[in-house]
């Protein structure tokens, strides 16, 4: 397949600069997909320029900053949204936050995700950022919305165009979410409506359906005993054996991010459309559905390549890679 058309294209630099916006909230892959990451880091091939958390629900920006902090970049910015998309219930993140990341604020007087993602774009160069959305697209909303500031004489719109090279989402499901829509989208459909239209910036679609497929956290046993991921699952799956194992949406977003495409996935081109509306419609399909329609065009999605099992074997190694740093 390996559709590529003159709208989309995305080689990853040598060192990737990422933004990683995260709802860290109710599900356990995104401390997943931070593992993986600091991986990368670790190696020279990532570099992160800001962490934020798009669900202020108590301590997120303590477990972010915890997980961080874990991994040997506890000066990495984190930020985090005024609003809790999601329902602000996670069943490790006290746990994670009150173990690790004593040294940061709480969600209410933390920095907000804007200011930090303003920052953090002002000062990278022209075309380097990457940003990888794993939850809701409200800090990408605000972003894009922004007016110019102390950091940069930019609105949003202007300043993603000149700094950013590429807009990760994991969001949607293709070629089309039926009967309602995606998690993510769902969280905040009016924020993901306003992002697909006005995006200055190509978009690749990581939707529902690569990472359901792919299972992960199953070789966590491997992990340095005091691991806050390796913790984070033990919580989320009330399993101490170290063979609970989750999907890898998130997981398999920040593995694009770094790698491409690789053999791992081919690349089809076009557009996503999504229902706002908050009743039912006629046909049945309810807020946040999603179609997308395949062709020429600025954003794209990734479609399955390689065996699910092959690719969750290169992140679990990815996961046990990463290494607690003084």
């Amino acid at each position: 397949m390996n559709e590529i058309k003159s709208g989309f294209s995305y080689v990853p630099d040598k060192t990737v600069k990422i933004i990683f916006d995260t709802d860290m909230d109710t599900d356990v892959d995104d401390t997943g997909a931070l593992a993986v990451l600091y991986s990368y880091v670790q190696e020279g091939r990532a570099e992160v320029l800001a962490t934020v958390g798009s669900c202020n629900s108590g301590c997120a920006v303590k477990c972010i900053g915890g997980i961080n902090a874990y991994y040997g970049f506890p000066n990495v910015p984190v930020g985090i949204s005024p609003h809790c998309p999601s329902s602000g219930k996670s069943p490790y993140q006290s746990v994670i936050a009150e173990k690790y990341g004593k040294d940061y604020p709480d969600d209410k007087s933390a920095r907000s995700a804007l200011e930090v993602y303003r920052e953090a774009l002002s000062s990278a160069e022209d075309n380097s950022v990457v940003i990888t959305v794993i939850g809701a697209l409200n800090n990408l909303h605000d972003l894009l919305k922004s007016e110019s500031d102390k950091y940069s004489p930019l609105n949003g719109i202007e300043l993603v165009k000149q700094k950013v090279k590429l807009c990760i989402i994991m969001g949607g499901r293709f070629p089309k979410s039926a009967p309602a829509g995606e998690y993510n989208i769902r969280l905040d459909v009016d924020a993901a409506y306003y992002v697909i239209h006005n995006c200055p910036v190509s978009i690749l679609w990581s939707g529902q359906e690569i990472g359901e497929v792919i299972f992960t956290g199953d070789k966590r046993g491997e992990m340095t005993e005091d691991d806050p991921v390796r913790l984070a699952y033990d919580i989320y799956g009330n399993d101490k054996t170290g063979t609970y194992k989750r999907q890898s949406w998130d997981l398999t977003t920040i593995m694009f991010a770094v790698e491409g495409a690789g053999d791992y996935w081919d690349i089809q081109t076009g557009s996503i459309e999504i229902n706002t509306e908050k009743k039912i419609l006629v046909s049945d399909y309810g807020p946040a559905y999603n179609n997308w329609t395949a062709g020429a065009g600025k954003d794209a999605r990734l479609v399955q390549k390689m065996e699910p099992e092959k690719i969750a074997d290169m992140l679990n190694e990815r996961m046990v890679r990463a290494k607690k740093q003084k």
